[in-house]
């Protein structure tokens, strides 16, 4: 069974490298990467730290476009199209199906981390500094972060059309940011009930922010390797759970 999973996968970044939208994305974020060279010679201030925010900032907008709207349109774009059916047709089980896309979408998303964390290294090179190994376990954890929404994405696909599933898994994004004030919020509160909601609600949403290190690493701050393996697992038990609840709920789904 993992032959299928693999060849479902290897199907997937086939397609996925042929998709104009990649290409419009990953072009949009080296030139705006590229741009950051020149925007810090326009202001006062450390170049680094501009160069760092805004190319960090680059990569996971990018990649996190690339994870909700392609994680859609793996599933419930072909849902939609009806080209999902003559694959199901042959003897595929539905969780290998879901597990080869979203294996085949991590894939692609983890090489596209790499390759604009290689052009931001040459824009850094360019402004003489050189990439910190800060900015790479930075660049890690938008990987990890990008794997959690490709999960997201395809739970939300697996039930919803293309465009509530888009809109649901870019609302939990942004939420997933936010998510630290509502631990905070929990902490304050003198209603017992309203705390407990909060950190209900704290559990079962991504903590999106403990995957953020675009901060210290713009600011030149060291990073223990522990707390890194620690988000990084956080992030991957997190998007695997999702995974699961995704497949669970694609399996029975009445596709006709």
């Amino acid at each position: 069974m993992h032959r299928i999973v693999a060849a479902i996968a290897a199907n997937t970044v086939r397609e996925l490298v042929r998709s104009k939208l990649l290409y419009n994305l990953l072009l949009f974020a080296a030139l705006f990467i590229g741009g950051s060279l020149f925007v810090a010679q326009l202001t006062i201030g450390n170049w680094l730290r501009i160069i760092l925010d805004m190319g960090l900032g680059a990569i996971e907008l990018a990649g996190t476009l690339l994870a909700v709207i392609i994680g859609v349109g793996v599933v419930a774009g072909e849902i939609q199209r009806k080209t999902i059916l003559p694959t199901l047709a042959k003897p595929v089980p539905r969780w290998a199906f879901c597990l080869g896309r979203y294996a085949g979408l991590v894939l692609l998303l983890a090489a596209n981390v790499g390759l604009m964390l290689g052009v931001l290294a040459a824009v850094l090179h360019l402004a003489g500094y050189s990439l910190s190994a800060t900015a790479v376990w930075a660049a890690v954890l938008i990987a990890v972060e990008l794997a959690v929404m490709a999960a997201v994405a395809l739970l939300f696909a697996s039930f919803s059309t293309p465009l509530l599933a888009g809109a649901y898994a870019l609302a939990l994004f942004l939420i997933g940011h936010l998510i630290s004030d509502l631990q905070a919020f929990a902490a304050r509160s003198k209603s017992a009930a309203l705390a407990s909601i909060a950190r209900g609600f704290y559990m079962l949403l991504p903590d999106l922010e403990m995957l953020n290190l675009k901060s210290h690493a713009a600011n030149e701050l060291a990073v223990g390797g522990a707390f890194v393996w620690r988000a990084a697992a956080y992030g991957l038990c997190y998007a695997a759970v999702v995974l699961v609840l995704a497949i669970l709920i694609f399996s029975r789904r009445d596709l006709n």
